[in-house]
């Protein structure tokens, strides 16, 4: 059980679990629990641990290992999943999860999709993070080591997993009815890889074009550092950096339609906000202009919610650089000012 004496958080090791692992979708989900479920909640709150690494293990016949948990009704399985320890790398803590869930040793893959929870009960709100891997393994016998926590694992196929996402939200129970949308997010997001690139020079006509469909300002472009997001090969968002005369904005963020409940939007942020705090990453936007290596990342936006499972907060306008508070006016007055906070706990 993770001490309470020292707290759990994992959010520093993500940029760099993002780089070696790859960029995962950021989905932003609600969940109401009930009393029981609340309180497995408060109890792991109260232990400093807001998150849990899932596992989707496919094996040598492509077939993925799920487990079930005593208190599951009968025939109810999911992926498994469990936290990072004190101390513990979450690649280290996954491959431990795994070994002790399945009995499987494993290699992570990629990592495919992250879920921010807001979980509910009555008038109370907390949230939680999921971070969710695709593993392989060349083992084939399931044997947990968990005991006391797992009563059985099975391997599933395709099909089969795609089945138990009913039956997970079949049972009414707020935990197991999330694990069914985390469960179906996370077979799209295996399906359909992520791909961010530095925009080319070919780029900017459509960059451009997506930029005016979003009635977004176009006219700083060239001041820009701009990413391109690609999703099996299709073009599906942008994403800059601009350089103003006084501070470092986030802007032109775009998402195609099929992507806009997915998650890639925060995807994006976050790619761009960890090439923003990489000191080798940031000499490129020598090549835009002259840019405030050490300044914050500043945004302006209609809605400020969709930014805070990225680590950006409200600021009060009288701390905003002049050349934005210059822009805060007519249909943008009642815009919020935000910036980037790194590791916000």
């Amino acid at each position: 059980m993770p001490s309470m004496e020292r707290p759990l958080n994992v959010r520093p090791q993500l940029a760099s679990v993002r780089a070696h692992y790859g960029y995962p979708y950021h989905q932003w989900m609600t969940q109401e629990f009930d009393e029981l479920g609340w309180k497995l909640v408060q109890k792991s709150l109260l232990q400093k641990r807001f998150h849990d690494v899932t596992l989707l293990i496919e094996g040598p016949d492509q077939r993925f290992a799920l487990m079930s948990k005593h208190s599951y009704p009968p025939g109810v399985f999911r992926s498994p999943s469990g936290g990072v320890e004190p101390g513990e790398e979450l690649a280290a803590g996954a491959l431990r999860e795994a070994r002790e869930e399945t009995g499987l040793k494993i290699d992570l893959r990629r990592f495919i999709h992250q879920i921010t929870l807001d979980i509910i009960h009555a008038d109370d709100i907390a949230r939680w993070d999921s971070y969710i891997f695709y593993a392989t393994t060349k083992d084939t016998e399931l044997n947990p080591t968990d005991k006391k926590e797992v009563r059985e694992a099975q391997w599933a196929t395709r099909s089969q997993i795609e089945g138990m996402v009913d039956r997970l939200r079949a049972t009414g129970n707020g935990g197991l009815i999330y694990r069914g949308s985390l469960t179906e997010a996370s077979l799209w997001a295996l399906d359909n890889p992520i791909r961010i690139r530095e925009a080319k020079v070919q780029d900017m006509p459509s960059i451009s074009r997506s930029l005016t469909a979003n009635l977004l300002d176009t006219s700083k472009m060239e001041e820009t550092l701009w990413w391109v997001a690609e999703v099996n090969g299709l073009w599906a968002g942008t994403l800059g950096i601009t350089a103003l005369s006084d501070c470092v904005e986030l802007t032109g963020l775009t998402v195609e339609s099929a992507y806009q409940t997915r998650g890639l939007g925060h995807t994006m942020v976050e790619y761009a906000c960890d090439q923003w705090n990489n000191p080798e990453q940031r000499k490129k936007f020598g090549s835009v202009r002259k840019v405030f290596l050490n300044d914050k990342l500043w945004l302006l936006t209609p809605n400020p919610a969709y930014f805070l499972p990225v680590n950006f907060v409200l600021t009060s306008k009288e701390f905003l650089p002049e050349s934005l508070k210059q822009r805060l006016i007519g249909p943008r007055a009642r815009w919020s000012p935000m910036r980037y906070q790194l590791y916000k706990l």
